[in-house]
């Protein structure tokens, strides 16, 4: 009798999750399960689809420079509110550097300290798996409740210790359709990738790291700030399906990766959820795409190779990053 009351219920609550979920969260739902990387690797894997770049790919990045030329992905870090990769709206990121000098021994000696919370939607860097989960689990099953002050001993941001070195690609979609920025709110489709792939003679590749530009920095210098956490231009979440099609190994862009508003009433930021909890894959938010795209354009080369450096926390959920382009 239990038995049949238990699937009654289950099936009265399953009803009512169908009627009240929108279509696209259905949608979401079923990407999330079929992108999913969780024991792909083994279960106690930490690196997710950097997993991809293996000795030979970045031997092969390594013969891609062939001009010298480097080209930073990052912005300064800065206090005033007036730089261009800081908003008066952000108020999750807060940043101190106080310098001071001293005299030891006849040698005037100058030194500096940092303080640095960095996540949200205006300093360059790396969200590490840690950084997000879904229903009390990380990537790979990880527990999510096991995070401590000092951060989390399983699945921190030293598991890329070594540093991500790879093939890079930039996906200028602004460039595609001769804008210099795209429109806040502007959803990046997977055909829009694919046509610029097409148009520009470049492809995204098992193990490579793909940056997409919508010129969000440039829009600020133009028309100011705004607050970017409610509208902003971004990958539409489908876009996840092709990532893990092919392979790549690591995520970035010159915003947060997720469009605002995200298309989906009940997930405010599906590709976050989509790459770092299903697929184990790192994402690079609020780079600093304008020289890169510039370059690019100079070089007629739209592929590069990449050097991505996490500072070296042990348990940290990401890191601030200054991360390289070599042409």
């Amino acid at each position: 009798m239990k038995y049949y009351i238990l699937i009654i219920l289950f099936s009265v609550s399953y009803s009512s999750y169908s009627q009240n979920v929108s279509s696209q969260k259905k949608i979401y739902d079923e990407l999330f399960e079929k992108v999913s990387n969780k024991g792909k690797w083994g279960d106690k894997d930490k690196k997710g689809t950097v997993n991809y770049i293996d000795k030979n790919k970045i031997l092969n990045a390594l013969k891609l420079p062939k001009k010298g030329i480097s080209v930073s992905l990052s912005f300064n870090i800065a206090q005033d509110s007036s730089e261009m990769n800081h908003s008066h709206f952000d108020d999750i990121t807060e940043y101190n550097h106080q310098a001071s000098s001293v005299n030891y021994r006849g040698y005037d000696w100058a030194s500096d300290s940092y303080s640095i919370s960095y996540h949200g939607f205006t300093v360059s860097h790396m969200d590490g798996l840690a950084h997000l989960a879904q229903d009390g689990k990380l990537y790979n099953g990880y527990d999510a409740s096991k995070i401590t002050p000092q951060g989390f001993e399983e699945l921190g941001i030293e598991a890329f210790n070594e540093g991500i070195i790879s093939k890079g690609v930039l996906i200028d979609i602004p460039l595609l359709y001769g804008k210099e920025y795209l429109d806040a709110g502007t959803k990046i489709s997977t055909n829009d990738i694919l046509k610029f792939e097409e148009k520009y003679n470049v492809k995204i590749e098992k193990g490579d790291v793909v940056l997409v530009r919508t010129g969000r920095w440039l829009e600020k210098s133009i028309k100011g700030d705004s607050d970017y956490s409610k509208l902003s231009a971004g990958l539409d979440y489908k876009v996840a399906l092709l990532l893990d099609e092919r392979q790549a190994s690591v995520l970035g862009s010159d915003g947060t990766n997720d469009a605002q508003p995200s298309g989906i009433p009940e997930e405010g930021s599906p590709v976050h959820k989509l790459t770092l909890v299903s697929m184990g894959m790192p994402l690079l938010d609020n780079l600093n795409l304008e020289d890169i795209s510039r370059e690019a354009k100079k070089q007629n080369k739209w592929e590069f190779f990449i050097s991505v450096q996490p500072l070296r926390f042990k348990g940290g959920t990401g890191s601030p990053v200054n991360a390289i382009a070599l042409f």
